[in-house]
């Protein structure tokens, strides 16, 4: 049995039909009848030890990972940014594949481009499009150890937008945890992550209100007019004072289609009473000038409705 991989699924290691399909071992072309000289040419790449893989296929993380299940330990799964990259979180990887076993089980041995752990526990691990991962859960405490606060907040977002767990989840998670590396870092970014979120620049817009000492913004809400039609989803909005902050990547300034999007998006809002924000990365590097932005406008907006500042 190969490490990494999903016990009821057809076996990666199994003896291909070709050998231009994906990685396979050495033993696996020595059965075919392809000579080791065949093997050093260049119509194939040697990814890992006794792995093999045509030349014409892309490396990614996928071919990547599809080869190391070929030779780790069945209870092998991927682990910390390895992990966070199989589930397509927008976290700095670094170039070394990591993977985790069990405790007392045997640890592979730590070889170029392998980084082994240990220390899985029984049910901290799924099987993600047919491979071995620890669950989003295990890989948020697990990614607390080596990022900081932002770039774990921006990990959390991206999980729980795209689906893999909850806030709820997270939070649970990371109280209950006990000594372990990063724990308390975890229960910090946990209590910032949201929901709705659609891009790292909306976490760090988000982080630097909430950091200067701001009210935190909502994330992802539907806003509508008094008639209950819809009229927008802002990145970020004080829904009571009628104030949206959106943020405008570089995609929205040079595509012109988005562009003018952008812009009858937000009038739609100012025709029904409300302010808008608009921030750019300019406005990232200077967190201070951009809350007293926002701070203006809040206190603007809560004398024009006659309500009060949000807390």
């Amino acid at each position: 049995m190969t490490g990494l991989v999903n016990a009821d699924a057809p076996r990666p290691g199994a003896v291909p039909v070709t050998l231009d399909g994906g990685p396979f071992r050495l033993s696996d072309a020595r059965r075919l009848g392809v000579s080791r000289d065949r093997l050093r040419g260049s119509a194939f790449r040697h990814p890992t030890r006794s792995v093999y893989v045509s030349a014409e296929i892309a490396a990614d993380l996928e071919l990547e990972a599809g080869s190391w299940a070929l030779v780790l330990p069945p209870s092998a799964a991927m682990f910390g940014t390895t992990a966070a990259a199989w589930y397509g979180l927008p976290v700095p990887r670094d170039e070394a594949f990591h993977v985790i076993v069990p405790a007392g089980d045997v640890v592979p041995r730590r070889r170029t481009g392998l980084v082994p752990h240990e220390g899985l526990g029984e049910h901290e691990w799924s099987i993600q499009r047919g491979l071995r991962v620890t669950t989003p859960e295990r890989t948020w405490l697990d990614l607390a150890s080596v990022l900081g606060r932002t770039q774990l907040v921006i990990a959390g977002d991206a999980m729980v937008s795209g689906g893999l767990t909850t806030v709820e989840a997270i939070q649970v998670v990371s109280a209950v945890t006990r000594r372990r590396r990063g724990v308390v870092l975890a229960r910090e970014a946990a209590a910032l992550v949201r929901s709705g979120v659609d891009s790292p620049p909306e976490t760090i817009v988000r982080l630097i209100i909430v950091d200067g000492g701001l009210p935190c913004p909502q994330t992802g809400l539907d806003v509508y007019d008094d008639g209950g039609g819809w009229i927008g989803r802002p990145d970020l909005c004080y829904l009571a004072l009628k104030l949206a902050i959106q943020y405008e990547g570089d995609v929205h300034r040079t595509t012109k289609k988005r562009w003018r999007a952008d812009i009858s998006r937000d009038e739609v809002l100012l025709d029904h009473g409300w302010d808008v924000i608009r921030v750019t990365g300019y406005d990232l590097h200077r967190p201070a000038a951009l809350c007293h932005r926002i701070a203006v406008r809040l206190e603007r907006q809560s004398l024009r409705l006659d309500l009060p500042l949000p807390r």
